[in-house]
């Protein structure tokens, strides 16, 4: 699966390029393309289209969304979703250009969990004006790009930053924003107003914006204008250790690359579309399938080898079972065999009488199974006195038509069920028959 990060800047496009497999994600290229009119950001985003990427993330500055951390006393997604926009309209009686909001139509609000704790949850939500969203999606459907993820920035940026307890400057002009961690959780973001072209007064912004915060020693710099100069002004601004993101194509695709990296997903908000995940479902669907169809044709070649291994396992069983009762005479077809003999051996008794042979037994036993039971014996033994039947059958109703038919044999009594139970395949009913064989007055031995 192709994913693509885009960042439109002021002056240039951001692009960063992915790949996940097997749940894992490598980002390959990093591309910045100078724009200068909005037809050059159409031409690049056209560009991209014909490169076919399976998901489109993109970002929009923080100057363009009006946001609040709340503390929220559940911790239920669903209650969550349901009360964090009341709570953040309520907060937010005017809209970004001072106009009261008539109708809250013209928001698309959107939140995400930034910490639960025994208490409840720490929930970021924000607020965009609907027509500022439509027309960022709309550079991309013009160009042919589909399943659009919107996020607020800079906070995917974070996904390239191990520090836990550090501020995040992103320094690109009129997109310029600061976040703050603490514990490893947001806790601060504030969009910056001075040009970072003007690194004195930038870097007292920062300072009194970390000082409203709750301040760090620590401040990472990242962004197309993160220069060796403004560094130096913020850390003399601030008295913070001050350290670039990376290096400089990096540093300045901060937003696009971190929109490609995978990572714990905190404090990152999404204000439309889809979660990277579900845009190529369809792909993970056909692949599960392909693997479920392979598991099919194994588990059929397994059941169909282990049929076949019982079957041959039966027809030695009968044969040495022939062999035994025919002593002496060479076998080739065993169960015609067996059948002759004792059709020979219940002739001479109806002439002698006295009790059933074993293989006049054997016969009726097959003669007594009712035609709609299918049985599958794996054991059917004459001991002494005692008839054994062991194997599977359809369901427990064809062990009890089996265990009556049998019952009403002149040749068997006491025909009981014992350990009769679901087969292992879940499909089948496996049971144990046991009887008594007649004596030949009628009475059980």
């Amino acid at each position: 699966m192709r994913l693509v990060g885009i960042d439109i800047g002021a002056e240039e496009v951001r692009i960063a390029w992915a790949e996940r497999r097997l749940g894992t994600t490598r980002r390959t290229r990093l591309e910045r393309r100078p724009v200068r009119a909005p037809d050059a950001i159409a031409a690049v985003l056209a560009d991209v289209a014909r490169r076919r990427p399976d998901i489109v993330l993109t970002a929009l500055p923080a100057a363009l969304v009006t946001h609040r951390l709340l503390a929220l006393p559940f911790r239920q997604p669903r209650r969550i979703a349901r009360t964090a926009p009341l709570e953040l309209l309520g907060q937010i009686p005017v809209d970004a250009s001072g106009a009261r909001l008539e109708d809250d139509d013209d928001l698309v609000v959107a939140c995400a969990p930034v910490e639960t704790t025994g208490a409840g949850s720490l929930v970021l939500a924000a607020a965009v004006r609907r027509a500022d969203l439509d027309a960022h999606l709309a550079r991309f459907a013009d160009a042919g790009l589909h399943a659009v993820r919107v996020e607020l920035a800079p906070l995917p940026a974070w996904s390239l930053v191990a520090e836990d307890d550090a501020a995040l400057v992103l320094a690109d002009g009129e997109r310029s924003a600061l976040t703050l961690r603490h514990g490893g959780r947001l806790a601060a973001l504030r969009a910056l107003g001075t040009s970072a072209r003007d690194p004195a007064r930038f870097g007292a912004e920062v300072r009194w914006s970390l000082a409203a915060a709750g301040g760090t020693d620590r401040i990472i710099v990242a962004g197309a204008d993160a220069t060796t100069a403004l560094r130096a002004a913020i850390a003399e601004a601030t008295g913070a250790r001050v350290a670039p993101l990376a290096d400089d194509d990096l540093a300045a695709c901060a937003i696009a690359a971190g929109l490609v990296t995978t990572g714990d997903g905190r404090g990152r908000l999404a204000l439309a579309g889809p979660r990277p995940e579900q845009a190529g479902s369809w792909r993970r669907a056909a692949v599960l399938a392909a693997l479920a169809i392979g598991l099919g044709a194994v588990d059929a070649g397994l059941a169909h080898r282990e049929l076949a291994r019982r079957d041959a396992a039966l027809t030695r069983a009968i044969a040495a079972d022939a062999a035994a009762a025919l002593p002496g005479t060479p076998i080739r077809a065993p169960a015609a065999q067996v059948e002759a003999a004792a059709a020979a051996a219940r002739r001479r008794d109806t002439r002698l009488g006295g009790r059933a042979s074993v293989l006049e037994l054997l016969r009726e036993v097959s003669d007594r199974v009712p035609p709609t039971v299918r049985l599958d014996l794996d054991e059917l033994s004459v001991d002494g006195s005692t008839v054994l039947l062991h194997g599977r059958t359809d369901g427990f109703d064809a062990v009890d038509a089996l265990r009556a038919a049998l019952a009403a044999s002149p040749a068997l009594a006491d025909v009981t069920a014992d350990e009769t139970r679901t087969a292992v395949d879940g499909r089948r009913v496996e049971f144990r028959l046991r009887a008594a064989r007649r004596t030949g007055e009628g009475a059980s031995s």
